[in-house]
């Protein structure tokens, strides 16, 4: 396909939380945090669901990894026969299954069921169909994602977490009267921001296309901005940039560190409550204008004060996702 991902890239998506738990441990529900430089930190697997759940219920895209294949996200082999029977009834390659999914084509995937295989037919609600089977190709691939985010990414601003307690309206066991009471912490205000990698050779091997991608970065934005979660609702995307490289194997020093803010009224970053607290500083960034490493930095941004600073630059393009 001609429009298959060719060049590398790298990515800062930038979006503040207020009041809020950006990414909870799973163990324990707090904000991941590191104690040294006092920094909230959001996971990849956290953007990569933003990303997901917007693909599958406002695209209307189908997923490997959803909740909605009557198997659950962690039965691979059932998930594979409710896509091959219920989506992809002309296939019989697992690995051309895998690639037909977007999140597939964008983070990667695996199937461990063999060279060849036979599963069971599974109806739309994911029950088993007595005496229907079909054999599969090609069943044991694992397709590198293209696209991949830091493992944590901090927030520019150290944060004073805030303890915050609730209580429930329904019992937390069956024989009590009472609601419980709950204790959490809380991040005031954290701008985070999230680093990320776009790799064209992986792309050739899952076939993520540019149209892939513009996707993926309208399902981010919209995703963070329209999450409808209790702990996550209080967000705001504020800032996407995608720095294109002329050549796949060319890379700068310190793309995370291309942005930095200026704090005002000699606040620290643990006072921060809002953007006017604070200036951007893209000095660093606009240096790559004269990068010869650099093809062009694609940006998109609802703030007219950032716009102002990217328009009339020759390298700078404005992303328009939102384009028919």
């Amino acid at each position: 396909m001609s429009n298959i991902i060719k060049n590398k890239s790298e990515v800062l998506f930038f979006y503040e939380s207020l009041y809020s738990i950006p990414n909870g441990d799973p163990f324990t529900g707090e904000q991941r945090y590191d104690e040294e430089t006092k920094k909230i930190l959001v996971s990849d697997v956290r953007i990569k669901r933003f990303i997901r759940d917007y693909l599958e219920g406002i695209e209307n895209e189908t997923i490997y990894v959803s909740d909605k294949t009557g198997a659950g996200k962690t039965d691979a082999k059932n998930v594979l026969a409710w896509l091959a029977f219920n989506k992809f009834p002309d296939k019989d390659d697992i690995g051309e299954i895998l690639k037909s999914l977007i999140d597939v084509r964008l983070f990667g995937g695996i199937s461990t069921l063999g060279d060849s295989v036979e599963l069971d037919k599974v109806d739309a609600a994911g029950n088993k169909v007595k005496g229907a089977k079909k054999k599969f190709k090609n069943g044991h691939v694992q397709f590198t994602g293209p696209v991949q985010f830091a493992l944590l990414n901090p927030s520019l601003n150290e944060v004073n977490m805030r303890m915050h307690q609730n209580t429930t309206h329904f019992t937390s066991k069956a024989d009590n009267t009472q609601g419980s009471i709950g204790t959490t912490t809380v991040v005031p205000y954290g701008l985070v921001q999230v680093h990320g990698w776009v790799n064209p050779r992986s792309a050739q091997e899952t076939g993520l296309t540019l149209g892939d991608k513009e996707k993926m970065f309208k399902a981010l934005w919209e995703s963070v901005n329209n999450v409808n979660t209790r702990t996550k609702s209080n967000q705001n995307s504020t800032l996407l940039i995608e720095i294109v490289y002329q050549e796949p194997y060319y890379k700068i020093y310190g793309a995370d560190r291309l942005v930095t803010i200026t704090l005002k009224d000699g606040k620290t970053g643990e006072q921060i409550r809002s953007m006017e607290d604070y200036d951007f500083d893209f000095t660093r960034l606009l240096a790559l204008q004269k990068n010869n490493k650099i093809s062009e930095i694609r940006y998109y941004t609802d703030i007219d004060d950032i716009k102002n600073k990217f328009s009339n630059l020759g390298k700078f393009k404005l992303i328009d996702f939102y384009k028919k």
